[in-house]
Order: C-alpha cells, then structure tokens, then sequence
C-alpha cells in the first residue's frame, strides 16, 4: 500500500470554475528541457496538435503568451512561462516533504487499523535526499516505516520523549564537529548507539554562473546579497551560525536571515525563482535545480537509537538494506554524497570519540 498527497496548481474564474494547470506546466517544463515543442510533446505522450492547443488554451486563461515560437529556433518560455514553471518547481520543494511524512502517518494508521497491531518502526529525521532514497527502497522492500520530516533538534527531541525509534541527524566533520555536539549534548547519551547513513558535502547554492560573485561566508554580508535560511533547530541553520560567528559576523549582518524555508530542495527552489541570491544546502539540491555550487564543508548523515533496536525484528531489514550495494550504489549516485560507511552501527565513543571521551564532560562509554 502506497498513499500519496500531491499538490495541483488551479486557475479560478469568476464563476468559481477550477481549471487546472498541473498538465500545462508539465508541458512548459518538457519545453524549457528540450527547445523544441514536438519534442516536448513526445516526452508526455500527446500529439503535436493536442499539445499546441493546450498551449493556446492556457495562454487563453491567464491572458499572456507562455511560449515563444522561433521559425528555424525551436520554442523557448517567455517569463510567465518560466514563472509558472519556476512556482510549480518551489510549490513541491516546499510541501512534498511535509505532505510525505503525512502520506506514511496514514499508511502507518491504516495497517494499525487492519491488522489490530502495530510493527512500524517510527523514524523522526532531517529532510535530506538519502533518506528519502532510504524510504523509497524501505517501501519497495516491504520495510514499514513511519517516516516524519523534522529537524535534526526536533527528531533528537522526539527520540528522548519516547515518541520514535529513530532520530536522523546531522554533524559537520572537522573543526565544527564539537561545537554542533554542544548544541545536541543534552539529547544525545553514551547508552545510544549510532548507525551511519552517508556523508555529503554542505555549501552555498548561488544562481548559474554565481552573478554576485558569492564565495564564502563573508561575501553573504555584501549589501546586495538577498539570502534566504533554513528553520531554527535545524541542523544547517546551526552551521550557518556557527560559521558566521567564526567569520565575526551574525544574522543581522545578513539580508534575509529571517527568510525561512524547510528543506534544502526549497532553499534551491527559491534560489531559482530569483527569490534570493544564496542559501546554505546540500550539494544535490543545487545539481537537481541548475544552480551552482560553492562546496564549506562534508558532514554526516546519522541515525541515533536504542542499543535494544539492533536486535529488533523491525529494524535488521532495514540495516541490511543500508548495507546493500544496490541501497549503496544509489546514494553513491547523488551529487555530494558518499555511502562509504553506510549501515554501520558504532557506539557513542566510536561514532564522536573527541566528544564522548574517556573521563571527559559526557563520561565514559557504558
């Protein structure tokens, strides 16, 4: 069984007449990939001429030209074309996260409601675009999963209260390493145990061909540099303090500190539509969107639980997942990540050993 909740962009006239939007931005978007509108056309399966008469009843409907037509030159979007194209790209970065963590809620209630039990293992994470790929195979595997999109302080928070068996985190190697632990040293206990998902690689996504000459920390403090940010809590909005207060700089000294967006696809979204100039993601969210890339630092991606989950019937399927070279092979695949240490499952010494130190703050490994 496989719920999904999608989103539909609706036109409403004055009679209150729906009509929608959601097969001529589909066509706009095989337009702008391939220049050409036969060619578009082909990739969706409609006839030339079914496919030029949506175009014409759309433009019809919102009253200006969606598409250019050049004699010897293929088709290309004018700006309400790429607009609409651009608001359809960052309405699903924006809710698709949210609407799937509602989708396996009520999959997860529907099974508890046949079967009158319940062995869904509960999994509060950070967004990110490994463990959608790990929810994706886990759902392909016949694997339940509960799967709710938080950030990393409140998944961490979740696993503390009893209300999931899971929490997925994220922790910048190197310099940063502590000072992020110091920030999660109250949810985060010698008895838990640690299971790696992937690295991946944290930097500015700037528009094609970086035009305000974006290349570091500081140059986000530049007058006309419009940024947007990630949620308090999250574990990309504590590197981007972390990393301002390491250049001498704060929120204040940012344009658009208090712009917020939730996950790393939005933060790419809104760099697209022109929205903002900068924001601080994951390298795959600004391949999958055309965005350049200016790479600060790896991090990891983990999963923190119980020492009793490793032998859980629940969980063994989904360890051996992780460590599949076909679950390998697809992180591998995305842009910046890396499964080198995939389904690994270390203790708290072994996972953050300058943190979880013999005789230091966090004491000694029990």
């Amino acid at each position: 069984m496989k719920i999904e909740i999608r989103p539909h962009l609706y036109l409403i006239d004055d009679d209150d007449h729906a009509s929608s939007l959601v097969r001529g931005v589909q066509l706009l978007s095989a337009i702008e990939a391939t220049g050409n509108l036969r060619a578009a056309s082909g990739t969706l399966a409609l006839s030339y001429r079914h496919a030029w008469n949506a175009l014409a009843e759309m433009e019809g409907r919102l009253g200006g030209p969606v598409v250019a037509m050049t004699r010897g030159r293929g088709a290309e979007l004018t700006e309400l074309g790429r607009r609409l194209v651009a608001a359809q790209r960052l309405i699903h970065a924006r809710v698709d996260p949210l609407f799937d963590s509602m989708a396996t809620e009520i999959e997860a209630e529907i099974r508890s409601a046949v079967s009158q039990e319940s062995n869904v293992l509960k999994i509060h994470a950070s967004h990110g675009f490994a463990i959608e790929a790990l929810n994706r195979h886990a759902h392909r595997k016949g694997i339940l999963l509960d799967m709710n999109y938080r950030g990393s302080v409140e998944a961490l928070n979740a696993f503390n209260r009893g209300n999931c068996d899971i929490a997925g985190f994220h922790v910048p190697m190197g310099a940063l390493e502590l000072p992020v632990l110091e920030q999660f040293s109250a949810l985060l206990h010698r008895d838990h145990r640690i299971v790696a998902l992937a690295t991946r690689r944290q930097g500015i996504m700037v528009a094609k061909g970086n035009p305000r000459n974006i290349w570091c920390i500081e140059d986000l403090a530049h007058p006309d540099v419009q940024f947007v940010n990630r949620q308090h809590g999250s574990g990309t909005r504590a590197i981007l303090d972390l990393l301002l207060e390491q250049a001498g700089k704060s929120g204040r000294d940012i344009n658009g500190y208090e712009n917020i967006e939730l996950t790393h696809a939005a933060i790419a979204a809104y760099v697209l539509c022109g929205k903002a100039d900068a924001g601080l993601g994951v390298e795959t969210a600004a391949r999958r969107f055309d965005l350049d890339f200016v790479p600060l630092l790896t991090e990891r991606y983990l999963f923190v639980c119980g020492k009793k989950l490793l032998a859980d019937p629940r969980f063994l399927p989904l360890k051996e997942l992780m460590q599949s070279s076909e679950f390998r092979m697809e992180i591998n695949r995305l842009p910046g990540y890396d499964a080198v240490d995939t389904g690994m499952v270390s203790t708290m010494r072994e996972a953050f050993p300058r943190f979880f130190r013999p005789g230091g703050r966090k004491g000694s490994e029990g």
